[in-house]
């Protein structure tokens, strides 16, 4: 695949259970590279993929472990994951640093911050595709743009996809599709 950022506006996010393969289609078929999505093994495409989502959850347990969730605790992974999505600066700042323990459901962090904790997990499993779905939708417009941003800088480097009901949120994408009636349509 090359590197390319491309958006899905539609009402569900059926897309991204699709790629995920939390379900498979009933009718017609998902392709990745040319080839049906049914002929990976679900741990091969989890692997490779990440998603954030608008309700994102946040462990009472250190950022550390919250970034490297599910998969080894490696400090400079975790450092590079949590630059890239902006928040390393926040991050280092706190009297506990990385060992700072978050509130469960991140009570203790903004809606951005909550975000970027997210976004950061997702980078550190080193995805080769990325899917934001409504990820923005719930933050205030400082927020939103900055989280962008940050979307815009990541997607050089792997598939994105932004799944939103705002145009404001794929004003990044390259390429954009509307979900109507059951299919999607160039725009």
């Amino acid at each position: 695949t090359s590197n390319r950022r491309c958006s899905v506006r539609f009402e569900k996010s059926s897309v991204a259970n699709l790629i995920l393969r939390f379900f498979d289609a009933s009718k017609g078929e998902v392709l990745f590279n040319n080839e049906n999505i049914k002929n990976f093994s679900l741990k091969s495409i989890r692997d490779k993929i990440s998603i954030v989502t608008q309700r994102v959850y946040i462990f009472n347990d250190t950022i550390a472990q919250n970034v490297c969730y599910g998969s080894d605790f490696d400090e400079d992974k975790i450092k590079k994951a949590l630059q890239k999505a902006n928040i390393l600066d926040f991050v280092v700042s706190l009297p506990q640093g990385l060992e700072t323990v978050l509130n469960e459901s991140g009570t203790n962090l903004s809606g951005g911050q909550k975000q970027r904790i997210a976004i950061a997990r997702a980078l550190y499993k080193n995805p080769d595709v990325l899917i934001f779905d409504e990820a923005t939708s719930a933050l205030d417009n400082e927020s939103e743009e900055a989280i962008t941003k940050t979307i815009k800088e990541i997607s050089k480097e792997a598939v994105t996809i932004i799944i939103a009901h705002r145009y404001k949120s794929l004003e990044i994408a390259d390429e954009i599709y509307l979900f109507k009636n059951g299919q999607i349509e160039c725009n």
